[in-house]
C-alpha cells in the first residue's frame, strides 16, 4: 500500500485525511460530511459511508439508510474521492 518512503502513493488517502471531507451527490446536492466507514468484519470490505447531516435537513440517496443524524449509503455509491466525496443520487 505505501511505498518506500512510507508516503501514500497518490490514489490512496489516510482516514486522517478524509474524515470530515464533504459528501456531495453527482448532481451537486451537498450530504453532509464523512464520519465514519462501516467495514465488514469477515471480508475487511468497506459496506457503507456514514455520512453525518445536520438534522433538520432532509437528504435521501436511493439505497441509504438514515440512522439519527447519519445517513448510511453503500460504498458501492461512491464515484469519487477528491476535494469532496462525490456519491451516485
Amino acid at each position: 500500500m505505501e511505498n518506500k518512503n512510507n508516503i501514500p502513493k497518490k490514489e490512496e488517502k489516510l482516514w486522517s485525511e478524509v474524515k470530515g471531507y464533504q459528501v456531495a451527490t453527482n448532481n451537486a446536492r451537498i450530504l453532509g460530511s464523512l464520519d465514519e466507514l462501516i467495514i465488514n468484519e469477515n471480508t475487511g470490505k468497506i459496506v457503507d459511508i456514514a455520512i453525518k447531516v445536520q438534522q433538520s435537513r432532509n437528504v435521501h440517496v436511493k439505497g441509504a439508510k438514515r440512522n439519527g443524524d447519519l445517513l448510511l449509503v453503500p460504498f458501492a455509491k461512491v464515484e469519487k474521492v477528491g476535494e469532496f466525496i462525490i456519491v451516485t443520487e
